[in-house]
């Protein structure tokens, strides 16, 4: 299954986009923890997938091209939107139903449902990678404690209280 990322979309869910303010470097360092952290994936481990990151670029002076990073596929764009190469990827390529586009992007949504291939939006993807983490194990709980049995008096007075009508408002 080849899972082609909108990179830009799930760095920002995921919580990896450094503040606004940042310099340049503190977003490039950003973008290598957040490769760094989709390479170490056991979905992308398991061997029966891959991930292809589109990253946008359409601003950039020159063709940032395509490259490996620790297994992850990534790929710029240039001239064009990360949509845009997603979205031409889509119809160039013919074994479409071993794709999922990942974005929360309604277009993209409505591109990968038109080429038949699966869709999920980001927050379901980073659910299905959080899922295919090793378990922690439950924490303890404290000894059930049972519930106090009332004695006769105590009932009968509960009886007689809500017996009582209530006063009116």
């Amino acid at each position: 299954m080849l899972y082609l990322i909108d990179g830009y979309n799930l760095f920002h869910a995921a919580g990896f986009a450094p503040p606004k303010v940042a310099p340049r470097s503190a977003f490039d360092s950003a973008r290598g923890r957040f490769l760094d952290w989709l390479a170490t994936s056991p979905l992308l481990r398991s061997g029966d997938v891959d991930f292809r990151v589109i990253f946008d670029a359409q601003n950039s002076g020159t063709d940032l091209g395509s490259r490996s990073h620790r297994g992850v596929q990534i790929t710029f764009s240039f001239r064009k939107t990360a949509d845009d190469l997603i979205e031409e990827i889509l119809g160039a390529n013919s074994r479409r139903k071993e794709m999922t586009v990942i974005s929360n992007d309604g277009r993209l949504r409505d591109a990968a449902l038109r080429a038949s291939c699966f869709w999920l939006g980001c927050d379901d993807f980073l659910d299905a990678l959080t899922k295919s983490l090793p378990k922690k194990k439950p924490a303890l709980l404290p000894p059930a404690t049972e519930k106090p049995t009332p004695t006769n008096d105590e009932l009968e007075e509960l009886l007689k209280v809500f017996q009582q009508p209530r006063p009116k408002a």
